[in-house]
């Protein structure tokens, strides 16, 4: 995953197992061999999604259709890549964030672009991703142009926004898991990573290529540039209160704020039961109306508490089709996978809508948390894959696989 630059004498290897060849004053290509190597990437996320990724697959699809024509009519990628060495020119800030030298180039970034595209328009809406991902790829492309004046060569590829698109993710959402898949040879390998880990093992890497390269202009350093402009666009949305990461942004998971310890949070549940009533008693409608405000306030885990005594107290008592399906996706953004079990069982067992989606996460989480493959294969046999979407249906491959493996 990175950009196709044109240089002279020189090779580089990118993190993912991919070779530049440099051709003289041409495009330098990217191959890739499926059988003789490698290639590793991210296909899917469990970050809360608030947000359907249209901008997300639209840029995918422009993307592809950019290579598609350029293959249809060659000769036509110079004027619009990223040239150095030839003064400035605006218009190909733009243009060259949607070229591609190859097949393979094209693929590596587009798979990276809607693992990460997921996480960030999830949370902003396709307007606000489209704009961002515009500017930093029309930023990324004057600040490269800048860089490279008196140089010879070009660069092209989207490889500059995404690495934005993954800074960004690592500042909102460290704590979430990637789907990804490592194939080696034809040997397929499904595991999850943090996007912390993935995302710091990439940037880290780029960093050690430029200064074991003596700071050498590369991809590499295209790739910091993009990344630099993320971190900058994610910290200033964050502190200025234009994204909404509940907690769970990188600031308050590395100062600990993201949580506090069952003590804690037992403590402040008494206090404030004990404040609404002098003998610290409550009704049964005060409880329920305690845990709608807790819910609200999108206290998950404390939420999760005041429903488990609810059934204590309330035994035919049972939250509505909506409040179940808050509490879970709360549970889920507080990384509360376990305790989210029993009530996705027993959303399935009430309720039609979404049914199809909550079974598949139920399995997810039953496969990969619990490691219970063949309760997972038991759920996963109940989805329907005809009804699911193209993503939900590579994610019931996957999950059908992990199980099986894990049986």
């Amino acid at each position: 995953m990175a950009s196709c630059a044109w240089a002279i004498k020189r090779r580089l290897w990118s993190t993912a197992g991919c070779r530049y060849n440099t051709l003289a004053r041409g495009v330098k290509y990217r191959r890739l061999s499926l059988w003789g190597k490698r290639m590793f990437f991210p296909y899917s996320t469990d970050a809360p999604i608030y947000h359907w990724p249209v901008t997300t697959v639209a840029l995918i699809l422009v993307n592809i259709a950019v290579f598609c024509g350029i293959v249809a009519v060659p000769g036509q990628t110079e004027p619009f890549a990223l040239t150095f060495g030839d003064g400035l020119h605006p218009i190909q800030w733009l243009t060259c964030n949607f070229l591609h030298g190859n097949f393979w180039h094209l693929i590596g970034n587009m798979l990276f672009l809607w693992s990460f595209g997921l996480i960030v328009e999830g949370k902003l809406g396709w307007l606000k991703t489209l704009l961002i991902y515009l500017a930093i790829g029309i930023v990324h492309g004057a600040v490269v142009q800048l860089l490279m004046l008196y140089s010879v060569g070009a660069a092209l590829g989207a490889s500059g926004a995404i690495y934005g698109f993954m800074a960004m993710s690592l500042i909102w959402a460290p704590e979430n898991e990637m789907e990804c898949l490592l194939l080696i040879r034809i040997c397929p390998f499904f595991f999850q990573m943090k996007v912390v880990s993935m995302v710091g093992l990439f940037v880290l890497t780029q960093v050690a290529v430029t200064i074991l390269t003596g700071l050498a202009m590369g991809s590499n350093v295209l790739h910091l540039v993009g990344a630099a402009l993320g971190f900058v666009v994610a910290i200033g949305m964050l502190k200025t209160g234009c994204v909404d990461c509940e907690g769970w942004d990188a600031f308050s998971v590395w100062a600990g704020r993201e949580t506090t310890s069952a003590e804690e949070r037992d403590q402040q549940e008494t206090a404030r039961q004990a404040g609404q009533r002098g003998d610290g008693t409550l009704t049964q409608t005060e409880l329920v109306e305690q845990f709608r405000q807790i819910l609200r306030g999108g206290d998950a885990l404390l939420a999760f508490r005041a429903q488990q005594r609810l059934r204590q107290v309330i035994p035919e008592w049972s939250p509505s089709r909506t409040e179940l399906w808050d509490l879970i996706r709360a549970l889920h953004a507080k990384r509360l996978l376990s305790e989210s079990v029993p009530l996705m069982e027993e959303y399935v067992a009430h309720h039609d809508e979404r049914a199809g989606a909550v079974r598949l996460r139920l399995a997810q989480i039953l496969a990969s948390v619990e490691k219970r493959p063949d309760y997972a294969s038991t759920v996963l046999a109940r989805v329907d894959p005809s009804a699911l979407t193209p993503s939900e249906r590579e994610a019931y491959r996957a999950i059908r696989s992990q199980a099986a493996r894990n049986h």
